[in-house]
């Protein structure tokens, strides 16, 4: 995974990236979910910093993705 700023460096164990996969992919399905345990739309404001809640469904799935593809 790159990060763009190169004053940024972020390092990942491949435990930690299959920890942070199951944990995007998991919001995305909380994004997602039609019943009760659905994110509120306050929880999803919070989380997406202003991105709406289908953007911020499919990004969170990408970078899961992105993530168990490196590994």
């Amino acid at each position: 995974m790159s990060v763009i700023d190169p004053a940024v460096t972020v390092r990942l164990g491949a435990p930690g990236a299959r920890r942070l996969a199951g944990l995007l992919s998991e919001v995305a399905h909380l994004l997602e979910d039609p019943g009760p345990l659905r994110l509120t739309e306050a929880q999803s404001d919070a989380l997406g910093q202003g991105t709406d809640r289908p953007e911020l469904a499919a990004w969170t799935r990408m970078l899961a993705a992105e993530l168990l593809s490196r590994l």
